[in-house]
């Protein structure tokens, strides 16, 4: 596997779909009870992965403040031009 991944054991799929996360991982990932999850599907790879919605709204503020300075510097070189 590679360095960024890891085998974290295994789930098994209950009748109506759920899946219980490992408790190693829900620790490690500070996920408790009634916390929204956001579920990836990588079509690539056949492979289903979460993250937490704390997770997904810093990644989502990051993505934001990047396209601010591209925008930013994308304006300095049309000014330049």
């Amino acid at each position: 596997m590679g360095k960024h991944c890891s085998l974290a054991g295994t789930a098994t799929v209950g009748p109506k779909g759920q899946v219980v996360i490992p408790v190693d991982v829900r620790e490690k990932m500070g996920i408790t009870s009634g916390d929204k999850l956001v579920v990836l599907y990588m079509d690539e790879k056949r492979a289903v992965g979460f993250i937490t919605e704390r997770q997904a709204e810093e990644f989502i503020d990051k993505m934001g403040s990047h396209l601010e300075s591209m925008r930013e510097i994308i304006s300095k070189k049309e000014g330049q031009a």
